[in-house]
């Protein structure tokens, strides 16, 4: 982080990030960031994206603006200053921005709408992760100085920890939330769902032994009431889906959490690193065989208090690690690619999935106690 020279500047920087403790909604956070930034610097317009989907900010924090264009403008990797400056992870600054020639012009409409010159933006990072990206900007043509950007450099890394806490809380709760709702329709798959099939099948068996009168009228309607239920419970199911393809993985891993908790007097945690990105569904599927393997010998075997699940997405590879605080690996364990006896038939079997899509799968026994498996597979971004 950049540090500040004068002490006046370090106090109102250490009172704002105080101001932005607690909050669990990363457009609540980012809207008070703005507001923040707007008493740091004292600029005509402060701003804040935030890194939503892969490769895309979201304007969701805004202070001065004229216009509503540009609350809420989304802005791709590569595009616009905080575009570049997401791609550069690096602060960018222009004197003109409409007539800078190293800016591409794609957002000049918004930026001419509210009359801008000078801005000043600077990428928020995290342990390597982006979350977004703080913006200063001038109403007419000019530097913003030095101090400008010295201060919103120092504002981004005084910002990132606490900015960091609000998106983890924001999607353990929404992956929570998606977790439940996808046990419920699996519920109504598993029961409801066959109780209809079965209603269905017998009003058309009555009705066929009926033939014709009032004992067949009514079998008849029975059947068409249960398709008309079964139709409406596809609908639900569609409903209680994941949203966005980006969830898939995060929500299947947190029933899973859900359910070893359900079952066994253990605390989980789910962390995701990185941004979470739409992936092919072998790589999904061996991302939850992989972690039920894992939480499986956990239960069975580790005699465990505490399971850590973490699911790193990086540029390109995606990281599956597995912690608990048990008893560890038995002495002498190795991870074999034929199994030996009766044990090990799941983790050979995992091992092969992985080696098949070119990862690597690793088992070790904790310095501390315990034991970690890591299932690293390589996935390109989509579209790289």
């Amino acid at each position: 982080m950049t540090t500040l020279a004068d002490l006046g500047d370090r106090r109102r920087l250490a009172e704002s990030t105080r101001r932005l403790g607690g909050f669990l909604d990363p457009e609540a956070f980012a809207q008070q960031a703005a507001r923040e930034i707007d008493r740091l610097l004292q600029v005509p317009l402060s701003s804040v994206a935030v890194y939503e989907d892969a490769g895309m900010l979201s304007m969701l924090g805004v202070n001065g603006e004229r216009t509503q264009r540009y609350r809420g403008v989304r802005i791709p990797a590569g595009q616009g200053l905080g575009g570049r400056a997401l791609v550069e992870r690096r602060p960018i600054s222009v004197q003109d921005y409409l007539n800078d020639p190293r800016i591409s012009q794609e957002f000049a409409d918004v930026v001419r709408g509210e009359g801008l010159g000078g801005m000043i933006a600077v990428p928020v990072m995290h342990e390597g992760d982006i979350l977004g990206v703080l913006y200063g900007a001038t109403r007419s043509v000019g530097s913003l100085g030095d101090r400008a950007m010295t201060l919103l450099q120092a504002t981004a890394g005084s910002f990132a920890p606490l900015m960091s806490l609000t998106m983890r809380a924001s999607r353990a709760l929404s992956e929570r939330v998606h977790a439940e709702r996808l046990r419920i329709a699996s519920d109504l798959h598993d029961d409801v769902g066959q109780l209809l099939f079965s209603i269905g099948v017998a009003a058309a068996q009555m009705a066929q032994s009926a033939s014709e009168g009032p004992m067949a009228e009514s079998a008849l309607h029975i059947e068409e009431q249960a398709r008309v239920a079964a139709r409406r419970m596809r609908e639900a199911f569609e409903a209680l889906a994941p949203s966005e393809a980006h969830e898939t993985v995060p929500v299947a891993l947190r029933r899973e959490l859900a359910d070893l908790e359900s079952r066994a007097e253990l605390v989980t945690h789910l962390v995701v690193r990185g941004t979470a990105r739409a992936l092919p569904p072998r790589i999904e599927t061996a991302l939850v065989a992989g972690v039920r393997q894992a939480l499986y010998n956990i239960q069975q075997h580790a005699e465990a208090n505490m399971v850590v699940v973490t699911l790193h997405f990086a540029e390109a590879a995606v990281t599956l690690v597995v912690q608990d605080d048990g008893q560890g690996l038995p002495e002498g364990f190795e991870l074999t690619a034929i199994p030996r006896g009766e044990h090990n038939w799941g983790l050979t079997s995992l091992l092969g999935r992985v080696e098949h899509l070119g990862g690597v799968l690793e088992l070790t026994t904790n310095e501390d106690g315990g034991t970690t498996l890591r299932m690293s597979v390589p996935c390109e971004p989509v579209g790289a």
